[in-house]
């Protein structure tokens, strides 16, 4: 019998992942699922962001989850198929003055993107010419507490997240607006570090898998549950 598939994932990342979520987040609960109907059992724990990458590539864990697939991140890890997608977008306070119509109008500003947390190539390409600044906390909980404060222009995150954060810290939405562009379109994935010896097998049958199940809407039904589950007040749901 194979051992259970050891999955990592992250804190403060509502409704994907948190230690304060059912089974850690919805990003775990439908990794399980996925992994369960493929014959592999699972085991999940919680690890800073940064840790919980670094763990894996040294073989605590077998995959960590849910992450952006970028090129770094190629050379080390391999990527399922998408398991979520997400528009994300610029978050500034309701008072601020900030009027950006684009990811270029957002020059000079000073934004806040957790530790772990990867940028847009948009956003990179402008550090590197130190057009903007990032600062990065340990957790989106920060982030929220410096936009409120002043500290930082603006968050970048995904409106699905913003909601739920929202919520858990018991935030008025009306304190934040996000501005009328789209920063970039993301996806989220299951990671799995190379050096395991049979990475390409367990990628390869999670997708299929993940497949057969989008197609017969359980995935959905069960996304559609979950969410229920933590906050009936909130209707969006991840694609």
């Amino acid at each position: 019998m194979r051992e259970p598939v050891k999955l990592v994932t992250g804190p403060h990342y509502p409704p994907f992942a948190a230690d304060y979520l059912p089974s850690k987040g919805l990003g775990p609960f439908l990794v399980r699922q996925v992994l369960e109907a493929s014959d592999y059992e699972s085991t999940i724990e919680l690890r800073p962001w940064k840790r919980a990458y670094r763990e894996a590539l040294e073989n605590k864990y077998d995959a960590v989850l849910p992450y952006l697939e970028t090129p770094d991140r190629r050379d080390q890890y391999l990527f399922t198929d998408a398991v979520f997608k997400a528009n994300t977008y610029a978050y500034v306070s309701a008072a601020s003055k900030i009027d950006a119509r684009s990811v270029d109008d957002l020059k000079g500003l000073v934004y806040c993107n957790p530790l772990g947390f990867a940028d847009s190539l948009a956003l990179k390409k402008m550090r590197s010419k130190a057009d903007i600044v990032r600062v990065s906390p340990s957790s989106l909980k920060s982030c929220f507490e410096m936009l409120a404060v002043g500290r930082v222009d603006f968050i970048k995150i995904n409106h699905y997240v913003a909601d739920y954060v929202l919520h858990y810290m018991d935030l008025s939405a009306d304190k934040i607006r996000s501005l009328p562009f789209v920063v970039e379109r993301i996806s989220l994935h299951v990671m799995v570090p190379k050096t395991r010896q049979d990475a390409q097998a367990l990628i390869s049958s999670f997708n299929n898998a993940f497949l057969e199940m989008e197609k017969t809407g359980q995935l959905d039904e069960w996304t559609k549950n979950y969410l229920e589950t933590i906050n009936p007040e909130i209707n969006t749901a991840p694609e």
